[in-house]
């Protein structure tokens, strides 16, 4: 959870101009494109809510505004992101939330393992119950296994890559075979050509949703971002076109196609440079038509 902290500005009920609004509206979509937020809001001043304080059966409900503004919350992001230093990278790319100096509060959030033994198996069962229930926002969901998917691929994890797959998945792939079936075999296919990448990373753009109740799909653009400038793999960007379907309440990838266009006066590649650029070759006083 990534807290945004009061301060005497947000207490004070003081609205942020046009240019702040402006660039948290960029960071957000930035974090939205990525696929890791989970939620997010901010948070009206304290003066206009309440307190409540427990003590035995007994419940004491008090107005605000509250003395401690350092110890206040003004807005706040839930991220699943792979690790504290990714969750500070991200912080560090936000605007200043306040007016003046302010703060920002990172905290992880339990997990059921974090429980133990005491989250027996019928918990376990009423909290997945309940987390199935939260799932309604289907392109929330599908951005967070995307974003999952390209985790597994940064890291060469092979199992990751696959998890969510379904047993009768099928890739149209980027290179031959022209088709590859089920989970397995597209983990072989990963594992044939992943050690010879160089460090990069995966970057989705431009991805455009249609979810149904059981069947979704995803498209747009995805790169291998590398390290090294010239490689190959990192030459272009790639068509990709994703088809979901939900099993027991879980979205699963039935089918993935991932292309580039190609010059059918040589048969070559057509490699994407610049997404915003629709260009095509010069076909002279020849063409296929």
């Amino acid at each position: 959870m990534v807290m945004v902290k009061a301060s005497e500005s947000s207490e004070a009920g003081k609205m942020p101009d046009e240019k702040l609004l402006t660039d948290m509206g960029n960071f957000n979509e930035k974090l939205v494109e990525a696929g890791i937020v989970k939620a997010g809001e901010g948070l009206k001043p304290t003066s206009q809510g309440v307190r409540v304080h427990f003590h035995g059966t007994e419940r004491t409900v008090t107005d605000g505004p509250f003395a401690e503004t350092k110890e206040l919350i003004a807005g706040y992001w839930i991220w699943e992101v792979r690790s504290m230093s990714e969750a500070i990278e991200w912080v560090r790319r936000c605007p200043n939330p306040m007016m003046e100096d302010s703060d920002i509060e990172i905290r992880p959030i339990f997990e059921l393992e974090d429980f133990g033994d005491e989250m027996t198996p019928e918990l376990r069962e009423q909290e997945a119950t309940i987390q199935q229930k939260l799932q309604c926002d289907g392109e929330a969901e599908l951005r967070r296994l995307i974003h999952q998917w390209s985790t597994a691929l940064e890291a060469r994890d092979y199992d990751g890559l696959v998890a969510n797959y379904t047993e009768d998945s099928v890739l149209y792939g980027g290179i031959p075979p022209y088709k590859t079936v089920g989970p397995q075999n597209i983990r072989k296919l990963w594992e044939g050509c992943l050690p010879h990448f160089p460090e990069f990373k995966s970057v989705h753009h431009d991805l455009t949703f249609e979810v149904g109740d059981d069947v979704a799909f995803v498209h747009g653009l995805h790169q291998f971002q590398t390290e090294v400038a010239d490689h190959p793999a990192g030459q272009s960007w790639m068509r990709v076109t994703i088809c979901f379907r939900k099993k027991e309440g879980q979205w699963k990838v039935l089918h993935e196609h991932v292309s580039l266009p190609f010059n059918p006066m040589t048969n070559e590649a057509w490699k994407i440079k610049d997404p915003a650029m629709l260009d095509e070759p010069s076909y002279g006083e020849e063409s296929c038509v």
